[in-house]
């Protein structure tokens, strides 16, 4: 047990230990994860579900996908009485974009985020600059809310993967 500890000790690996007795810190608020198929998004939905259900909070999905979040209590047993789906129109702005990507309104997101009513906000393939993504980190840990952005490959794109 440590007992006694000065301000600002750190230990071997340079861990402030004082801070994070004190301040326990979520190790990843944002995340950008690439998904396989329906079968692994619905998967991946059903886990941030599970890992915030002891959590009084909402789990927040922006452009879900249809198919997979009927998944989430049929099969894996998830209360969806926590969960709250927003669809955004699809508003092609740029070449980058393809037909499955959204383009979001970023200050509202961040909005939800810094205000820390949900556990979670899940995005479904969303379309992200650099200086969007730094923002959605930023008020993520600020409303210590967990942001996962999840974009499914496309067969094609798997190809070009290997």
């Amino acid at each position: 047990m440590i007992t006694n500890l000065p301000l600002n000790t750190v230990d071997l690996l340079g861990t402030n230990l004082t801070e994070s007795i004190i301040e326990p810190r979520h190790a990843n608020w944002f995340e950008y994860r690439s998904i396989m198929g329906k079968s692994e998004l619905s998967k991946q939905y059903a886990s941030v579900c599970h890992q915030h259900s002891q959590q009084k909070k909402w789990v927040l999905f922006i452009n879900p996908d249809e198919a997979s979040l009927e998944q989430l209590a049929n099969i894996h047993g998830v209360d969806v009485s926590k969960v709250l789906c927003v669809s955004v129109k699809n508003k092609h702005v740029g070449a980058q974009q393809d037909e499955t990507s959204m383009n979001l309104n970023i200050a509202q997101i961040k909005s939800v985020l810094c205000r820390g009513n949900c556990s979670a906000v899940i995005l479904s393939n969303a379309f992200l600059k650099q200086e969007e993504i730094v923002e959605l980190k930023l008020s993520a840990e600020q409303g210590e809310t967990q942001c996962l952005v999840l974009k499914t490959i496309q067969q094609k794109e798997r190809v070009k993967l290997h």
